[in-house]
């Protein structure tokens, strides 16, 4: 099957590249309090999550969204695990971070 693809040069606004960070910053988040407390699965990881993302500056929707990519992503990661390969410990190098007192 032959498949076609098209180059196009786009910059993004400073607007869409603040989103983009704050998005970004979510999932990071998202994903720290899941190593924390061993949120392995969807609903445990939004229970745990959710409140925390309250304090960013986003539609419900968005934080929805960065708690399920963030669960993909450990989904991932503890397939590699499980199948033998290694990984990195994400977002874990900051020992001072805790999703109880909110600091970074």
């Amino acid at each position: 099957m032959a498949v076609k693809s098209v180059w196009q040069y786009y910059i993004p606004t400073q607007d869409v590249l603040r989103l983009l960070e704050l998005f970004r910053r979510m999932i990071n988040d998202a994903i720290r309090i899941a190593l924390v407390y061993d949120a392995t699965t969807l609903r445990r990881l939004s229970l745990l999550a959710y409140n925390e993302l309250a304090r960013y500056d986003s539609p419900s929707y968005y934080k929805l969204c960065a708690i399920s990519r963030a669960a993909g992503i450990l989904a991932a990661r503890k397939k590699s695990i499980r199948r033998g390969f290694i990984t990195r410990t994400h977002m874990l190098s900051n020992s001072s971070s805790s999703p109880a007192t909110g600091s970074r």
